[in-house]
């Protein structure tokens, strides 16, 4: 049984389309190779996050155990017993005690990939190896004078 040269064409070409759209079509060995970059910074992320909760729940641990540090937190946030003589200095700006937080990774938006190369490809590719076949095969006919 032959099978027609179209049908191998298109063949071919789904074979050489698909192999190029799974290297470098969204959702290809580029894009994975991409995320897995992405992946690992969110991964950073997170241990940075972690390392920064356990620094901030040994502090709350120490404020609830320490009468001395409690009461000079509460100083600094501008709290005072009763009887106490407060001095303020004008001039000198207060020491400011701001926690981070933390950075927030977002993936960026998806944008429309241009794939479309490729999908031109796989429809086109038949089309031309079969032209491109035909013009072959009569040139060969007209070469040894068949038809």
């Amino acid at each position: 049984m032959r099978i027609p040269r179209i049908l191998v064409y298109i063949i071919l070409s789904v074979v050489v389309a698909s192999l190029l759209f799974l290297m470098l079509g969204s959702g290809g060995v580029v894009e994975y190779r991409r995320l897995l970059g992405y992946r690992a910074a969110v991964q950073e992320n997170i241990d940075e996050l972690e390392r920064i909760n356990r620094d901030l729940l040994a502090e709350v641990n120490a404020l609830g155990s320490d009468a001395e540090r409690l009461r000079l937190q509460a100083r600094e946030l501008g709290y005072f017993r009763e009887g106490e003589r407060v001095i303020r200095i004008s001039g000198r700006e207060r020491g400011k005690n701001y926690y981070t937080v933390g950075a927030i990774l977002r993936r960026k938006p998806k944008t429309p990939r241009a794939d479309w190369p490729f999908r031109a490809v796989g429809l086109a590719l038949p089309f031309l190896l079969a032209v491109v076949g035909a013009t072959v095969r009569r040139r060969k006919n007209r070469e040894t004078g068949h038809r």
